[in-house]
């Protein structure tokens, strides 16, 4: 069950670190910090951050603090040991117990939706060279609903919050949300899971990391003075959600390898994929416009390119790469010029004020909770409104409470969340 204490960096070794900072010493170190265990106390660095001046501090605090810090680890198959599915032990029977009985439906129903996207999760596992026991980690988190939002504000099959989102190159802004295009946000997920793996050295304290947000993990393991997972289980500085999130994953990932153990239908894990191609979109066109040119319909398209969160390409910004039919690119691209290019005027910047409320505002501007926090990624509209903070609005039609599929905000599915109890 435990991960294994870390080492300590004898006192001599210290000496010499503080003496000289020779190459061999450098090498010294970072040998060191490849014997680390699960703990830690040093801030994540990750493998797209390009700031030199961060990634030498980051070198330098991993040195100060020697074996209290693990290296990040390459995607080559076997780098990762597997996930333990402890069956037996007393949390993960508990919720065996509690999927496969007193919420059974709700298992089945998310095991169902699962199906469309598990071939996908399971094909990108492999390529990071992952345990494959981390391709149903998206049924915990979500219930394999790609649209679902926490009242955090996380968002997506794998609930990214939006600053972790564009941490690892997921474009969030008003116009396209990547964190509801499942194989864009699952290649995200995945590789913040070989950084949380590189940063604390075992599965069951990167797992914890996953849902409680790496900084609050560190600051435990701190305060605690621990280093391995069994040490913070019973800490009141963790939530218990986050608690319960290991031996939840384990439970609901061995019904999903073994469903017929447990009475559940086989997996359907056909691959669904459609052949596409990407047509580079350079200024806004309406969606259901770009649709009847390639001669499928708005709804096609929109599946193709789920990111699109107002039916329209995005009029600023870099250009956006629109999944289409392979074939009809050429097609595409030929018929823009007759297409009306959509300006970003269609919406307003409300600036609060003392007694706004987002009840308020969907009451004055006819729209929904959810276009605005479509529109809105990185407020938390849960929580009360920030004097002088603008919020975008977008412009509805007096006669319209609702906004039609063809202009303005996408229509979004119902919100679901994962069938982590208490899950945000």
């Amino acid at each position: 069950m435990r991960c294994g204490k870390i080492p300590e960096i004898g006192s001599k070794m210290q000496e010499q670190l503080s003496v000289t900072v020779s190459l061999k010493l450098l090498l010294a170190g970072f040998l060191l910090i490849a014997l680390t265990g699960c703990g830690t106390s040093i801030s994540l660095v990750k493998k797209n951050d390009q700031n030199p001046s961060r990634l030498s501090n980051a070198f330098a605090r991993a040195l100060a603090f020697g074996s209290e810090k693990s290296p990040l680890v390459s995607g080559k198959p076997g780098a990762f040991p597997p996930i333990p599915l402890e069956a037996n032990e007393p949390r993960v029977r508990r919720f065996l117990r509690e999927y496969a009985y007193e919420r059974r439906d709700t298992t089945r129903n998310y095991m169902a939706q699962a199906e469309k996207y598990l071939p996908m999760v399971k094909e990108q596992t492999q390529k990071h060279g992952l345990p494959q026991e981390l391709a149903y980690l998206f049924l915990l988190e979500s219930g394999a609903n790609p649209e679902a939002r926490s009242p955090a504000n996380a968002l997506g099959m794998w609930q990214f919050m939006p600053a972790t989102a564009r941490s690892y190159g997921l474009r969030v802004d008003s116009y396209v949300d990547e964190r509801l295009d499942p194989s864009k946000s699952t290649n995200a997920a995945l590789i913040y899971l070989k950084d949380l793996y590189g940063t604390f050295g075992c599965w069951r304290l990167a797992l914890s990391g996953y849902n409680s947000g790496e900084n609050k993990l560190n600051r435990v393991l701190c305060k605690e003075d621990a280093s391995e997972y069994d040490e913070i289980c019973s800490s009141r500085m963790l939530k218990r959600e986050t608690k319960e999130f290991l031996p939840r994953f384990q439970a609901i990932t061995i019904i999903a390898k073994n469903p017929a153990k447990y009475g559940f239908p086989s997996l359907d894990e056909k691959n669904r994929n459609e052949k596409t191609e990407l047509a580079s979109i350079e200024r806004g066109y309406p969606v259901d416009k770009l649709a009847g040119i390639l001669g499928v319909s708005y709804a096609d398209l929109l599946d193709l390119n789920p990111a699109l969160i107002r039916g329209v390409t995005p009029p600023e910004g870099p250009p956006y790469s629109l999944r289409v039919p392979l074939g009809k690119k050429d097609i595409l691209l030929a018929g823009l010029k007759n297409i009306p290019v959509e300006t970003p005027k269609n919406h307003v910047v409300h600036v609060i004020k003392k007694g706004d409320t987002v009840r308020g505002l969907i009451k004055k501007y006819g729209v929904t909770k959810e276009m605005l926090a479509q529109l809105n990624p990185d407020t938390n509209l849960s929580r009360k409104l920030k004097l002088g903070a603008g919020i975008t609005v977008p412009k509805i039609p007096a006669s319209d409470k609702v906004v039609s599929k063809t202009n303005g905000i996408r229509p979004k599915a119902k919100n679901k969340t994962g069938i982590a109890a208490g899950k945000s």
